[in-house]
């Protein structure tokens, strides 16, 4: 097999990714760059006097004390970014950013779907409909390409599969972390029946609330394969609002995640014509078992791409 199948290909990649991680975030050069067209159009003296100016945008007063304005500097310098959604449109608005520009800062810098739907709206929108009725869709093929046999052992009933999606989805993702618990433990089968995830869960298949890109590829991850290319997950972000895999693309923390993504699943599908569906699913599942353990030891727990809180068991 090919080096960059192996363990210590997979391993390299990571290594790889961390130390490009350390690298300043190609979109806070692109956030400064609109810092400075406001102090230029404003003639503003420097930097400091400009994070005042978008202060007082923001938030319709001058700063009390000068430190309040220093979120505004921490968010330029890439310190920290905008603790919400809504505080990062103020900051767009204060920066008077085009639509296109506005985006990017959403899907780009935030790192977040450019609509965030909630059961206080008119869920009617048709947009909102189609993106749901899409996910539906994907869960309802993820479900039927799953075996009787698992189905079987799982406990599920064939007249109605779909009420146990949660069961089924909960019971793949050990698969992709590292951890020491048997998928047929009868702690994790205790744990399947959590009422905090079975909400959770639901609310992000009715794409309700903010989601995370990450989790939303998890998600996509889990449903497509072992039918998953590039092309067809990406297509699938856009459609419902986030950001495409991109080579250059950092997390809000620096990490590059979709440089990394990339370069798996391009492995994944050259292994297409090479082995059989079973043999490339278990590959694909080895190596984000081994990438996970790798990102654990490392400390880089938003690296994680497969994890989530409730498969954190008590044991």
């Amino acid at each position: 097999m090919n080096h960059l199948y192996t363990t210590e290909g997979v391993l390299a990649f990571a290594r790889e990714c961390i130390h490009m991680g350390m690298q300043e975030r190609p979109e806070l050069e692109w956030l400064k760059e609109r810092h400075v067209r406001i102090r230029c159009k404003y003639q503003l003296k420097n930097k400091q006097e400009t994070d005042v100016f978008l202060y007082e945008r923001m938030y319709g007063r001058a700063p009390a004390k000068s430190s309040e304005a220093l979120k505004i500097r921490y968010w330029r310098t890439g310190r920290y970014t905008p603790a919400n959604r809504e505080q990062c449109l103020c900051l767009g608005k204060a920066l008077e950013l085009l639509p296109e520009e506005m985006a990017y800062l959403l899907q780009n810098y935030y790192d977040r779907c450019l609509d965030v739907y909630d059961a206080s709206m008119d869920l009617s929108d048709v947009r909102y409909q189609e993106k749901k009725d899409y996910m539906k869709k994907l869960a309802e093929t993820y479900i039927q390409n799953a075996s009787p046999e698992r189905m079987i052992c799982l406990n599920i009933s064939p007249e109605n599969p779909q009420a146990c999606l949660r069961h089924l989805y909960f019971t793949d993702a050990f698969h992709y972390i590292d951890t020491v618990v048997p998928a047929d433990s009868d702690i994790l089968l205790r744990h399947i029946t959590s009422t905090s995830y079975e909400s959770e869960f639901a609310r992000q298949m009715k794409l309700l609330g903010e989601i995370p890109r990450k989790t939303m590829l998890r998600h996509l991850i889990i449903f497509n394969l072992p039918q998953l290319t590039l092309d067809k997950i990406n297509q699938q972000l856009a459609f419902l609002g986030y950001l495409p895999l991109c080579e250059e693309h950092t997390m809000a923390g620096g990490e590059r995640l979709d440089w990394l993504l990339i370069r798996v699943i391009q492995l994944y599908e050259a292994l297409c014509d090479k082995t059989n569906e079973e043999e490339r699913l278990a590959w694909f599942q080895k190596t984000c078992r081994v990438l996970d353990r790798f990102f654990v030891e490392e400390k880089e727990p938003k690296m994680r791409f497969m994890h989530f809180k409730a498969l954190d068991l008590q044991l």
